[in-house]
């Protein structure tokens, strides 16, 4: 998503269901259903707690290292030799203490390190603790690099669809040989040097960790690639429509399955499949158009970010990568979502706040009202993000409407003023009328004073005849 992005209605894609609320927060992860292989994919991963360290006293640190603990071994062994060669580490079993929220310390530690290593073995890619550190370290713009100890075929068998496509972009360092560990060492560490220099004499990053986070890795590239990964997407619409200025979306998809099929297959479930072309149809699809049709101009604006036109399917990993890391977040479920609602104003990123205004179509309504208030911290003001918001007021849960109104009172977005008096004046839910005043204070101005004391003197007028 980026500048340019088409018109969205107020809709709700599909949700894979292993990111719908579980109704708990069992931290012992027993099991989950994970989409990408339809089991129960145990979740082996426990945290370790350190005595006698005094949170307030944690370093940040160069690195963290996400692992399994049941790949503890290894990662001690990767740790000890980055720390050898000048490279501060922060990991778990360290960095926590009795009595400490663990979890959000992790959030934590994400935030804080300037390099992401996500250890991958087919214990750790079924971790949903992993996985959401994955997801944080993504949204947040980190130099991420992944650090595999199993064949990529083994551990992509037991990937889900959210860590396929936050990893697939990247180039993976292989420790598959136990007897060249100190080979693939000083490559992996090369990289992390060059990383570490490049962010101490660059200001701005993003640019960088854009090309280091969405450029096809060397490792997976084909001999001869197919032309349409490349392809611009001006092109690709003439080749297939020639001079149509619009054509039936379901042709769209049709091509667009039969074309990408392979890709698809490698990352996608049946369920995400469908996903994905929901959210599609809900970027491009046009307001003013009755029937199910795509716009040229609406394509075009999907594969342009930042006013760059990108070739169709990077922009649609690019698109999908981005809501999935968003959605593993700001599950419920998280193990990392309270960090991340409490340092978006951080982020402030596109990215972010675009994959937010998604979220706030979510099927949970948990995650609505979670985006809703994440919005907020973003410190986003732009009219696109009033607007979204504002849909929330018409929310059939309460503490969506609950939350729009705080979120809108945050941005004193005078154009909710109306929709807010009504609420207030209408809403069933004591805690909403609540909210909306609230929020109706905040904005101020002569249109909320009039029309609140003049709701003001009514009420009590009618109190005063109900009285007689």
């Amino acid at each position: 998503m980026g500048a340019g992005a088409s018109k969205k209605k107020d809709k709700e894609p599909k949700t894979p269901s292993r990111l719908a609320p579980t109704g708990g927060q069992n931290r012992s992860r027993a099991s989950s259903l994970t989409p990408s292989t339809g089991t129960n994919a145990a979740r082996p991963r426990s945290r370790s707690r350190s005595p006698g360290i005094n949170p307030a006293k944690l370093e940040t640190k160069d690195l963290m290292i996400s692992y399994s603990h049941a790949d503890k071994e290894f990662m001690n062994k990767l740790k000890d030799n980055l720390e050898l060669n000048g490279i501060t580490v922060w990991v778990d079993v360290i960095g926590l203490t009795a009595g400490v929220d663990f979890l959000q310390k992790i959030g934590q530690a994400i935030l804080d390190a300037k390099l992401f290593i996500t250890l991958l073995s087919s214990n750790s890619v079924k971790s949903k603790y992993c996985q959401d550190e994955v997801a944080l370290a993504y949204i947040s713009q980190k130099a991420l690099f992944p650090v595999a100890i199993e064949s990529r075929e083994t551990i992509q068998e037991h990937m889900d669809t959210g860590m396929k496509l936050q990893t697939a972009s990247i180039e993976w360092s292989m420790f598959v040989d136990p007897d060249n560990f100190t080979g693939d060492f000083q490559k992996l560490l090369s990289k992390l040097k060059l990383e570490l220099k490049d962010q101490g004499e660059e200001k701005n990053s993003k640019k960088r960790l854009k090309k280091q986070q969405n450029s096809f890795s060397s490792s997976l590239k084909q001999e001869k690639p197919d032309k349409h990964l490349v392809e611009n997407p001006y092109k690709y619409w003439s080749d297939l429509y020639k001079d149509a200025e619009m054509i039936p979306w379901q042709r769209f998809i049709t091509d667009f399955t039969r074309i990408f099929q392979s890709k698809m297959d490698a990352i996608f479930t049946g369920e995400d499949k469908e996903w994905l072309m929901a959210n599609l149809y809900s970027e491009m699809e046009d307001e003013d158009e009755e029937d199910e049709m795509l716009l040229k101009e609406n394509f075009i604006n999907f594969c342009k970010v930042d006013e760059e036109i990108q070739p169709l399917w990077p922009r649609v990993e690019d698109h999908t990568r981005e809501l999935y890391a968003m959605r593993e977040v700001f599950d419920m479920d998280s193990s990392v979502r309270l960090e991340a609602i409490q340092n978006l104003g951080k982020f402030q990123s596109t990215t972010v706040i675009n994959a937010l205004r998604d979220l706030l179509r979510s099927t949970s309504s948990n995650v609505r009202a979670v985006a809703a208030v994440s919005l907020v911290k973003t410190g986003d003001k732009d009219p696109s993000t009033v607007d979204n918001l504002m849909k929330c007021l018409n929310d059939k849960d309460r503490l969506v409407r609950e939350a729009g109104c705080l979120a809108l009172g945050q941005l004193h977005a005078k154009k909710a003023v109306p929709k807010l008096l009504h609420l207030w004046r209408n809403d069933f839910i004591s805690h909403v009328r609540e909210a909306a005043q609230a929020s109706l204070e905040q904005i101020g101005g002569k249109e909320v004073e009039e029309a609140m004391h003049i709701t003001k003197v009514l009420a009590e007028e009618i109190r005063m005849l109900t009285a007689e």
